[in-house]
């Protein structure tokens, strides 16, 4: 799922899980990255025994990988889910978001600071002259159906933020967070205080629906579930072949500097802009510079050689906006994520007629997804109706 140095991993030192299997649970979780995590979390509170498998190590795919900017803006800006969606659908799709977001806020608290969920503003600029409407359009949206925004001129992004565009906007209550200690911290704490088991380096090799109950066959073992939830993210699996048809995967690069000695743009902002493939920059604890973007269309994870050539073109572009900022490669890696042709995540039952079921946060907002989607996954198991139901089904 990805390749070169990532950066995450080196700040934590994880726990190992393998825990003593009961002969049944009520829910059994497959995949430990940021959406197992949470649905883990989730149900082991609510009082459901749970048991997640996760076929490496807890959060060792994409949530290694994820850059750990969370907003309440997806790739698929609010006008235009407006314009495809409808008023209704686009006005939840974000409300969810943003509630999702704070959710990962309160969840935070719980745990081991080191998590770092720091409430960020957001900066959003017009890459070209002709994206300047783009960025009206989008603020004029956002400020009527109540989101919080403000507009940015060109002087304004000049003088105060050093940014030489031609307008942006910025969205608040926004945060960055360290997605590999958080799944990691979470998984943690549910095992320890709701009694969630888990397994790693054990993988699921088929399972076999009955009326009542579910026959999960794991590696050398069997388990039986009342619910069973795939949670898999972007790996490749008979799972995703046969349910999930409507994503294509783009390799997405990322570098973290070495601490810088400069003053930082204002505020810390998160940084992105209106190109497809936008760059996208945030800060990092210990001064360092976290720079993403030059998504490049391949289901391919990408070589060392190509990262590098990668990297160094994000220090590149990095320069052309920042040239004040001196920043040096330390940390350059590329991994495989999944996006859908609606913009929107996956949620919902796989099958019809068993109890499973699938959270697939395929975007650029896929920790905000796994937030929402995990809470709403809780409530279609409980027997409670949300309306997000019919937004994210898998079949639609």
């Amino acid at each position: 799922m990805h390749n070169g140095n990532l950066y995450w991993p080196h700040t934590y030192v994880k726990e190992d899980y393998n825990d003593s299997l009961e002969a049944e649970y009520d829910v059994v979780i497959i995949g430990g990255g940021m959406s197992g995590a949470l649905c883990a979390y989730r149900f082991s509170k609510a009082g459901y025994r749970t048991l997640i498998v996760e076929q490496h190590e807890i959060g060792s795919g994409s949530s290694a990988a994820n850059t750990g900017l969370m907003q309440y803006m997806s790739d698929k800006l609010l006008h235009e889910c407006v314009e495809d969606f409808g008023v209704l659908e686009a006005y939840h799709f974000y409300k969810a978001s943003k509630e999702g977001l704070q959710d990962i806020g309160e969840i935070s608290k719980l745990l081991h600071p080191d998590v770092n969920f720091i409430q960020r503003d957001s900066l959003f600029y017009a890459s070209k002259k002709k994206h300047r409407q783009t960025i009206i359009d989008e603020y004029n949206a956002l400020k009527r159906y109540g989101f919080p925004a403000e507009y940015v001129a060109d002087e304004r992004l000049k003088s105060e933020y050093g940014i030489n565009k031609h307008n942006a906007l910025i969205t608040r209550e926004d945060a960055e967070i360290n997605p590999y200690i958080f799944v990691n911290e979470l998984v943690k704490y549910a095992h320890t205080h709701y009694n969630l088991h888990c397994i790693e380096h054990c993988e699921l090799t088929s399972y076999k629906a009955y009326d009542d109950i579910i026959e999960c066959k794991l590696a050398d073992r069997k388990v039986l579930a009342k619910h069973l939830i795939m949670t898999t993210g972007y790996a490749k699996n008979k799972i995703t072949k046969k349910y999930i048809h409507r994503e294509s995967f783009v390799a997405s690069y990322a570098v973290v500097t070495k601490p810088i000695h400069n003053n930082f743009w204002k505020d810390k902002v998160m940084i992105w802009e209106s190109a497809r493939p936008y760059l996208y920059i945030r800060h990092v604890p210990g001064n360092r510079v976290l720079i993403g973007g030059l998504d490049e269309s391949t289901d391919k994870i990408p070589s060392k050689r190509h990262i590098n050539k990668r990297g160094k073109q994000l220090i590149k572009a990095f320069n052309k906006l920042f040239s004040n900022i001196e920043v040096e490669m330390d940390y350059a890696y590329g991994a495989r994520f999944g996006e859908t042709k609606d913009g929107k995540p996956f949620i919902g039952k796989l099958e019809d007629n068993a109890e499973v079921y699938g959270l697939y946060g395929y975007g650029g907002n896929g920790t905000v997804y796994s937030s929402f989607g995990s809470k709403l996954l809780l409530d279609m198991i409980d027997g409670k109706y949300n309306p997000l139901s019919e937004i994210f089904k898998l079949k639609r």
